[in-house]
């Protein structure tokens, strides 16, 4: 009990998660058994491009079909319900180390191993003790507390913003400044990226850390920079 009492929790409060429980499917259940009447009416416009399939689907008639199709967007909410949940992070702040988990997975950081925490365009990151980034996710929209949240457990906190952006290169391939490993790397890491594979991205992302160089990302454009310990 003491130990529950000396961590803080950041993640979707509890009105924020009956939202995304209820509403998808809820949504997927109405749009589902209304989709025959919507589509009756859609395929009666001249500028849709494409109207095969909604006239597939106003072909449908009585209230079985349109039970069906309710129960199909109602798996759908649900569907979609359980991707919010598994992408969302959450984030446990003890006097001793920080559990963040996100895609099912769960990372653990001991406080030694963290130099300094900040959050950057609502990502929070954790910095190493030589200026790596340790975790880079997006808190959404629990970020606003993680300021006192990181405080009050004794972490360093940084700010808002990234204390090395001015530092940050774009990489592009065959880069001079980079020894051909880390550019292979980075080359399939973008191309990992742009495939939106995601555990691929990661790995390879630690393992160009190993060679010194942390990389952020916007989209599937990659911007690296090289170690330095951070100042509080």
């Amino acid at each position: 009990m003491n130990e529950l009492k000396k961590q803080t929790v950041l993640e979707l409060s509890s009105v924020e998660k009956a939202l995304v429980f209820l509403v998808p499917p809820l949504l997927g259940l109405v749009i589902g058994w209304f989709l025959p009447v919507i589509a009756k009416w859609a395929v009666t416009l001249d500028w849709l491009p494409v109207i095969g399939p909604l006239e597939m689907i106003a072909s449908f008639h009585g209230w079985k079909a349109a039970a069906v199709i309710a129960v199909i967007g109602l798996i759908g909410g649900v569907w979609l319900t359980r991707t919010v949940f598994k992408e969302c992070l959450t984030a446990v702040v003890t006097d001793s180390e920080v559990s963040l988990t996100i895609y099912n997975e769960e990372s653990v950081f001991s406080k030694d191993s963290i130099s300094g925490v900040f959050t950057d365009e609502k990502h929070l990151v954790l910095l190493g003790t030589e200026g790596q980034e340790l975790f880079r996710e997006k808190l959404e929209p629990a970020v606003e507390k993680a300021a006192d949240a990181f405080r009050a457990h004794g972490y360093v906190w940084l700010g808002t913003e990234d204390p090395f952006k001015e530092e940050y290169k774009r990489w592009v391939p065959d880069t001079p400044d980079l020894e051909p490993g880390a550019n292979a790397l980075l080359k399939a890491r973008e191309k990992a990226l742009k495939e939106e594979e995601k555990a691929d991205a990661k790995e390879l992302k630690a393992e160009i850390s190993k060679l010194g160089i942390t990389v952020r990302d916007k989209g599937s454009r990659q911007y690296w920079r090289f170690y330095q310990t951070p100042s509080a």
